[in-house]
């Protein structure tokens, strides 16, 4: 049981039908696959984070399905090159032309406690390898680093939720000439115990990053925000912070968030409405 699974579904003249079931070949109970799902084009990533492997217990794994002709198959089983026990490795997956990035939020380094980190893998005729393993400048235990990852282009953004006691923070990286490094370390103008960084999106110069405990300060009960930053010449800018006009308590608004152009999405999992609980 809960090996898990991902499903396609297409469109056609308004009307949506399911292509697909995607299933890992490898696939054993307690895998979780399909906890996190990313597409672009006929590529999709399916990340199991829960995935033993080799010896190590919950190390993860992410799957590339690819489709022709209307047929999925599976391109390839990705893996941390140093795998270890309960890193939870696929808990975040995201993906943008070759290139993918999988998140390991509770990847230990070097002394440092489920610190966390996300690994870059690129695509060239058809085989997947890794480019980065990509940290926190400031890396500390229980920063949970990876919790989340978005990527465009040559840019990509890790959510760390735990970051400094829970108040959360988001990394941007870039790329030039196939080298990952840090441009800049996102945190919220009015920083509380937020878990800033829960979730995190990109399109071109813009991102968004889910805060869910927003608005409490000192405790985790607040209903959460969104807060939007765009990048100028190499410098982001805290634009805007996102609220629910009906905001209240525990709502958890900004526990997935999504963006395209100038339209942002915002989940509030935990929201009561009308007389109904969550």
């Amino acid at each position: 049981g809960n090996r898990g699974a991902a499903y396609v579904f297409i469109r056609s003249a308004g009307t949506w039908r399911q292509q697909a079931k995607l299933q890992a070949s490898d696939k054993a109970s307690f895998d979780l696959l399909g906890h996190s799902v990313a597409i672009d084009g006929d590529t999709a990533v399916i990340g199991a984070y829960r995935k033993d492997d080799s010896g190590t217990i919950d190390n993860g794994a992410a799957y590339v399905f690819t489709r022709s002709a209307g047929r999925w198959t599976q391109e390839a089983k990705l893996l941390a090159s140093d795998k270890a026990s309960d890193d939870y490795f696929g808990y975040s997956v995201a993906i943008d032309g070759d290139t993918a990035v999988i998140g390991a939020a509770y990847e230990d380094d070097s002394g440092t406690e489920d610190n966390g980190a996300a690994y870059v893998f690129t695509r060239s005729a058809g085989t997947w390898t890794q480019q980065a393993k990509l940290l926190a400048s400031d890396k500390a235990s229980r920063d949970d680093f990876g919790f989340s990852v978005a990527v465009d282009g040559d840019t990509t953004v890790i959510g760390a939720k735990g970051d400094g006691a829970v108040t959360g923070a988001a990394y941007v990286f870039i790329r030039s000439a196939g080298t990952w490094t840090q441009q800049a370390k996102l945190l919220a103008s009015d920083r509380s115990r937020a878990a800033f960084g829960y979730s995190v999106a990109i399109d071109g110069d813009t991102a968004v990053i889910g805060a869910i405990y927003d608005g409490s300060g000192t405790t985790t009960n607040g209903p959460g925000a969104a807060y939007v930053f765009t990048r100028s010449a190499g410098t982001w800018t805290q634009q805007a912070k996102l609220l629910a006009s009906d905001k209240a308590p525990y709502d958890l608004f900004g526990i997935s968030v999504a963006i395209d152009g100038d339209t942002a999405v915002t989940g509030a999992r935990e929201k009561d409405d009308s007389g109904t609980s969550n």
